[in-house]
């Protein structure tokens, strides 16, 4: 077979290399090959193919908690496999190591149930995309728990040694073009809009069904019908229901419809809820007395915890003022330990306050 003059010179350069990492590997059979060869074949399953890195991806950004770890990862793996299968492989074209008649890596593949790849060896493709998502995880994340990921990738990296589809540089190679896909996922993720982030598809549903029925309605959600309750004589009681929302979008819109809010005073912020909250908005008269029953409050305290509450320190880190930064800085870093006070805990102390010009009380049930 006619070898590149790059695969020539990684198959010499580092022919050394290659045979004392595959050897030292090899240990793990020698001392417990019953664990380590189904073990490490199911890691190295994982990464055929990018498949299950895809789905999981996928399935992450279903959700708005983990969105941003599932669009970065899948930002990363994508990254990565274009840099590898379309550049590097065909670049490259190096053989695979089993195919080495009579080499120390035959012998190993034999020996570990000849495992076949379709395409050429450098850089390895399962360590690209592992390391690609591993390093999304680990930048995306807190640091103390994050490099935990990175496990994922030494694992793979060993499982394609240990099964001799692939040489020592070959990984390398891989941590080199996942490591791209990795902070290029993770850059450009940071440029996509909040709103993608934030969004939530119940409260698509939502507006779709308010805009089909013009707000009137069985389209109306239980907090616009609420504002019509009569008072009980000391407070006049409206209703905000959790499962109505569960971005800090919906429950602004969910205020906006209790308080039939037009379009420029629409609130949008937690300055204007506050104002909002105070009267002489809407159909709330000025100093008006209020009691806010918050319905399913146990699902509005898990949809603004501490994952929503790093997403708010992250979207006013991007626009405040730079006199502003350590603080918004150090709260973000807070909220990612999973410290301080959380989104729910800040939303509800703004609501319950009976101080001048501002006297709501709160239930939350």
């Amino acid at each position: 077979m006619q070898l590149t003059a790059l695969a020539l010179w990684l198959n010499t350069a580092f022919a050394g290399f290659d045979e004392a990492v595959a050897t030292a590997i090899h240990q793990l059979y020698v001392a417990a090959g019953w664990f380590f060869t189904p073990f490490l074949s199911f890691i190295s399953l994982l990464g055929k193919g990018g498949i299950f890195l895809i789905l999981l991806s996928i399935a992450l950004m279903l959700f708005r908690k983990t969105r941003r770890y599932g669009t970065t990862m899948l930002l990363a793996l994508a990254i990565g496999a274009l840099v590898t299968n379309v550049c590097f492989k065909p670049l490259v074209a190096r053989p695979r190591p089993y195919t080495h008649d009579g080499s120390i890596f035959q012998q190993y593949w034999e020996m570990l149930g000849k495992h076949t790849e379709s395409d050429k060896s450098f850089p390895s493709g399962h360590m690209t995309a592992a390391m690609a998502a591993s390093l999304a995880v680990f930048l995306r994340g807190n640091k103390k728990v994050s490099w935990t990921a990175l496990l994922f990738a030494l694992a793979m990296g060993v499982s394609r040694i240990y099964l001799s589809v692939h040489y020592a540089t070959d990984v390398l190679g891989g941590v080199i073009t996942g490591s791209i896909g990795g902070f290029a996922g993770y850059a450009i993720s940071n440029r996509i809009p909040e709103s993608f982030y934030t969004a939530d598809f119940r409260d698509y549903i939502d507006r779709l069904k308010a805009k089909k029925s013009g707000g009137k309605g069985a389209g109306r959600s239980t907090a616009a019908a609420a504002a019509a309750e009569p008072s009980d004589g000391r407070r006049r009681t409206l209703v905000i229901d959790g499962a109505n929302f569960s971005t800090m979008d919906g429950l602004f819109r969910e205020f906006n419809r209790l308080f039939d809010v037009g379009p420029d005073e629409a609130v949008h912020s937690l300055d204007a809820l506050n104002d909002l909250l105070g009267g002489g908005i809407g159909k709330i008269p000025a100093g008006a007395r209020l009691h806010i029953r918050w319905l399913n409050s146990e699902k509005s305290r898990e949809d603004f915890g501490y994952g929503a509450t790093v997403i708010y320190y992250e979207k006013l880190l991007r626009r405040c003022h730079p006199n502003n930064r350590p603080r918004m800085e150090a709260l973000l870093a807070e909220a990612r330990r999973g410290e301080g006070e959380t989104l729910f805990e800040k939303l509800t102390a703004l609501i319950a306050r009976t101080d001048t010009g501002h006297d709501c009380t709160l239930s939350l049930e």
